[in-house]
């Protein structure tokens, strides 16, 4: 565990308190109705994705999977709850990601979860802070891991 430096400003010195425990958010469904509202909010109808009967036929396991930008965005929902809360965090904005992986499937009706945990927090100028996480999402009961992910915050603060 690392010290926090007694100079930081209190809303930073929370930031990194919050962000040096890994953390291990709570379990999602990843149910075929929001599958669907993604395939429609994005424009991917792939039928691996929307076509159940289809999937039922020709893919292993017999089910829809979900898509990898799906899992993707159940990363940040956990964050930005908990960031919101600490006192004199202005924003939050996505800053991007240095590396994303989808390792395995994540068939229709899953739960999932997600792990983060610390990776750097930097300044970047003043009022300005980059938060970077590794990200896991993890299928349930099992564990297996189907998406990493290095994912990137600027958090603003209070001047």
């Amino acid at each position: 565990m690392s010290t926090i430096d007694d100079h930081l400003p209190p809303a930073v010195a929370a930031l990194q308190r919050w962000a040096e425990a890994e953390r291990l958010g709570t379990g999602v469904q990843v149910g075929q109705s929001r599958i669907d509202a993604f395939a429609d909010a994005t424009g991917d109808h792939n039928w691996i994705h929307v076509d159940p009967a289809r999937a039922q036929a020709e893919l292993p396991g017999g089910q829809t999977i979900a898509h990898g930008f799906l899992l993707l965005s159940l990363t940040v929902q956990d964050d930005v709850a908990a960031l919101a809360a600490i006192p004199g965090i202005t924003r939050v904005l996505n800053y991007g990601l240095n590396k994303v992986r989808f390792l395995a499937p994540v068939p229709s009706g899953a739960d999932v979860r997600v792990r983060s945990r610390l990776l750097s927090l930097q300044c970047r100028q003043p009022g300005q802070w980059l938060l970077t996480q590794h990200k896991t999402v993890e299928l349930q009961p099992t564990g297996d891991v189907a998406l990493v992910a290095e994912q990137l915050a600027l958090v603003l603060i209070d001047p």
